[in-house]
């Protein structure tokens, strides 16, 4: 019994700790345009860096405010296919299809598009 409750106590407080670290992560966050940084190039340092998700954050964000951003979309599928994101990468890349589909980086998309949902036509091989 004793161990049960300090076990529960330890799990209390360890819980407390991240969500406290989880809010304080959240009240310091300061946009990096505002901070005189490019969001798409601070988003390609924490994906060096395997910081997938403070790279998906940071480009959300920066198209909130600019949703036309193409780079920041292109590097945001990277960053959904390094997560393996399969419903968000498909829904992104319909709507980059369009503006991308005769460039080279667009050969790429579908690459990491078969890899993650194969059964999608948008991913095909057109001979």
């Amino acid at each position: 019994m004793v161990a049960l409750s300090a076990f529960a106590a330890s799990f209390g407080l360890m819980a407390g700790y991240y969500a406290l670290q989880f809010l304080w992560k959240k009240v310091r966050y300061t946009k990096p345009c505002q901070r005189g940084i490019d969001p798409v190039g601070e988003a390609e340092v924490f994906l060096a860096y395997g910081r997938t998700r403070d790279a998906v954050r940071v480009l959300k964000d920066s198209l909130r405010d600019n949703p036309d951003d193409l780079p920041a979309k292109v590097t945001l599928l990277r960053a959904y296919s390094s997560e393996c994101n399969r419903e968000a990468y498909c829904l992104l890349a319909r709507d980059v299809q369009s503006q991308v589909q005769d460039q080279p980086v667009w050969h790429t998309i579908q690459e990491n598009g078969r890899r993650l949902a194969p059964q999608d036509p948008l991913f095909e091989i057109k001979l």
